[in-house]
């Protein structure tokens, strides 16, 4: 059974180059490709996927700008965890480049907590 975080931010205004730009770096630092590659390699390590974000020329609503889902690792209870907080770390950091958008988080059914003073996914509410 896999389990997904899912991500849809919305607002009127389109990402600018500059936020595109920003998160593009972001997804890129919090890549996981080399645990994939060396998973895939030794079967050492979580059983991750790689982000992904929708493509924007087809939203699934309007003023959708930014959404996609990712598969946790589900090799163990502490894989699921491990990646639901390194996932919810990389899109607290997107939504805050993106600013003035609504934003719908969650796994599975289980929507994720916006901080506003930390100004992060809280992971244990």
């Amino acid at each position: 059974m896999s389990v997904s975080i899912y991500y849809t931010a919305t607002r009127k205004q389109k990402l600018t180059s500059s936020e595109q730009a920003l998160i593009t770096q972001l997804i890129e630092n919090y890549s996981v490709d080399k645990e994939i590659e060396e998973y895939l390699n030794t079967g050492q390590g979580y059983n991750w996927t790689s982000f992904y974000v929708y493509d924007s020329k087809s939203p699934t609503e309007p003023d959708v700008i930014f959404e996609g889902s990712t598969q946790l690792p589900s090799n163990s209870a502490e894989a699921m965890f491990d990646g639901v907080t390194h996932w919810a770390t990389l899109l607290s950091n997107i939504r805050n480049v993106v600013k003035g958008a609504d934003w719908h988080v969650h796994v599975d059914d289980h929507d994720l907590t916006w901080d506003e003073k930390a100004l992060e996914y809280d992971i244990t509410k």
